[in-house]
């Protein structure tokens, strides 16, 4: 019995299930934590490698992006340079051309005011045409070329640039002026009283839109006129300007079904514009920027009658002073009153509301019969604006018409640019511009006319190249000119007008002449060697108490040039070649501000 109680704790122990031990328990407890460590570390080896897989492929997606990024910088880069290269190049081919066309078609303008018999005339006159026609051609590939620029210009940020709202205009209609000479087509445009002269925005892109759009016009419009009216909208914040632009055409127009689809898309940012065949990738573009600008475009269009694109840009106001405007030149010619003779209604009405806000006192007639009358029933016109033909009469039957009537009043025609009619009797008139008409320069001559017409003298087309002139506008003049050639051809020019000008070869030589004598008046060209223009222009305005007027005389005329001159600090601008009476009408109108 005590042999049994001696091993009853064994017997105890035994008979206990093993799973319910400490050390079973403990065992499973070890088993269990080793598995989940081990379980742990090979889920953190998963996930190590398969965020090492992820860094790699983000690494690779990060070098591609950036390698797309800089492939896509460097085409555009390319892009960039291959367009400023092509500019560069067109520029330069336009002034090497233009550059001996100035000598060429100066030197026949001369020759045909000598005295020459019929096969002379003849011969000269060829030479002037094919000129004019050569002019036409250059400009034509120009503006190809720029309308292409458009394509890439579209998705670039824009500029903010103070310009002139109507130099910008004018410089667009004067690229389509040779197009539409032939078919006596009217260019037009008007500003509204609203309009700021001087604004703030990417002019160039502008530019590129109402090219655009009056190519458009002109392609299908044979007679009338294509108008750009340009009104403005006051926005919330005060500092900017919504401006609407109305691109018009008495063309064919377009059928309503046509006309609607080619209206939604453009209304459609997403659209492509293959709705008409007479859009195309011009109105894409005009449409991107357009949208760039903050605008919008639409259209609508009247079958057989007329086509109107209108679309509108935000621009800031600009805070640089603007010119004296030509409302305050014209104070103490108040109620003049002018005649004005065209058959293009649109061209009255504009004509009348600047003449208008000039406060001047215009009447129109559109007819030859209504002209007569009025100027028979009253002879108290201070001036006439004469177009260069009326129904079936060129300008000179109608000019000796208005002479047989009042004898007295000073007629002032508005010529075809490719019409040389009045060359035939040039005593009939007082002054000649060339249509597209430019507010400046029209301005100017009716400011010329009205005081010489004070003054009680006056001075004739036929006694411009002659030298009465420099009597009546004396001026010392300075010019600037490389050219051999031209240097020639100005010097008999201002010889002819009675001018003795002094002649210097590049930007040095200006600074030093004008540094030892005053000029009243100096011409400058802009490529020239040792330093152009331009530089010598800044560095006369920077540096002389003294200040001369200065014209530049160049054979640049991409966009922009004319715009580069007058930011060097220019007075105006006269593109090669040089027409005569476009130098003659320069002359005259700044020597009638300088000269009291």
């Amino acid at each position: 019995m005590c042999a049994s109680l001696l091993f009853l704790p064994f017997a105890a122990v035994s008979t206990t299930a093993f799973w319910l031990t400490w050390w079973f328990n403990g065992l499973v407890y070890a088993v269990v934590l080793g598995g989940g460590v081990i379980f742990h570390r090979r889920k953190m080896n998963v996930i190590k490698h398969e965020n090492a897989d992820l860094e790699r492929k983000l690494l690779e997606r990060t070098e591609l992006l950036e390698y797309s990024r800089n492939k896509e910088q460097k085409v555009k880069e390319d892009t960039e340079r291959v367009t400023k290269h092509k500019n560069q190049l067109l520029s330069k081919i336009s002034h090497n051309i233009r550059t001996p066309m100035n000598t060429l078609m100066g030197m026949a303008s001369l020759l045909n005011d000598t005295d020459l018999n019929v096969e002379q005339q003849e011969y000269a006159h060829t030479i002037l045409h094919s000129g004019e026609s050569l002019l036409t051609i250059i400009n034509d590939i120009l503006l190809k070329e720029v309308l292409e620029y458009s394509k890439v210009d579209a998705n670039k940020e824009l500029e903010h640039k103070d310009f002139d709202l109507a130099n910008t205009l004018e410089e667009v209609l004067e690229l389509f002026a040779g197009n539409v000479a032939a078919n006596g087509v009217d260019l037009v445009y008007a500003l509204a009283k609203d309009v700021p002269a001087q604004v703030v925005g990417d002019a160039m892109k502008l530019k590129q839109v109402l090219m655009n759009l009056v190519e458009n016009a002109v392609r299908f419009t044979a007679k009338g006129e294509v108008f750009i009216g340009v009104s403005g909208i006051e926005n919330s914040d005060n500092n900017s300007i919504t401006l609407q632009f109305d691109v018009k055409d008495t063309g064919k127009g377009l059928d309503e079904f046509r006309a609607e689809l080619l209206n939604k898309d453009l209304q459609d940012i997403n659209a492509s514009l293959n709705t008409n065949g007479a859009s195309g990738v011009g109105l894409i573009m005009c449409k991107k920027l357009v949208n760039l600008m903050g605008g919008k475009i639409f259209m609508d269009s009247t079958e057989g009658e007329e086509t109107v694109f209108s679309f509108s840009i935000v621009v800031n106001k600009s805070l640089q002073s603007v010119r004296t405007s030509t409302e305050a030149k014209m104070v103490g010619f108040e109620g003049k009153r002018v005649l004005v003779i065209d058959d293009n209604r649109t061209v009255l009405k504009v004509l009348a509301s600047k003449l208008k806000s000039w406060n001047l006192v215009p009447e129109t007639v559109d007819n030859e019969k209504a002209a007569l009358e009025t100027l028979g029933l009253d002879r108290s016109f201070d001036l006439v604006l004469l177009d260069y033909r009326l129904g079936d009469k060129n300008c000179v039957e109608l000019a000796e018409a208005v002479k047989e009537l009042n004898n007295e009043v000073p007629i002032l025609l508005l010529n075809n640019p490719i019409v040389e009619e009045y060359k035939k009797n040039p005593e009939l008139f007082f002054s000649v511009i060339d249509k597209p008409i430019k507010d400046h320069v029209l301005s100017e001559q009716i400011l010329a006319i009205l005081r010489q017409k004070n003054k009680g003298t006056g001075i004739d087309q036929s006694k411009k190249l002659s030298a009465e002139f420099a009597q009546l506008f004396p001026l010392s003049i300075l010019v600037a000119e490389d050219n051999a050639m031209n240097q020639k051809l100005v010097i008999k020019v201002l010889n002819k007008l009675g001018y003795e000008p002094y002649i210097t070869g590049n930007g040095k030589e200006v600074l030093e002449e004008v540094s030892q004598k005053y000029y009243d008046l100096i011409l400058m060209d802009v490529e020239m060697p040792e330093m152009d223009g331009l530089e010598a222009t800044r560095m006369i305005r920077l540096c002389l108490n003294e200040q001369p007027l200065i014209i530049a005389m160049t054979a640049n005329t991409l966009q922009g040039d004319r715009e580069a001159c007058l930011r060097a600090g220019m007075d105006d601008y006269l593109a090669k070649p040089v027409r005569l009476e476009q130098l003659v009408n320069i002359l005259e109108k700044w020597a009638t501000n300088t000269v009291v």
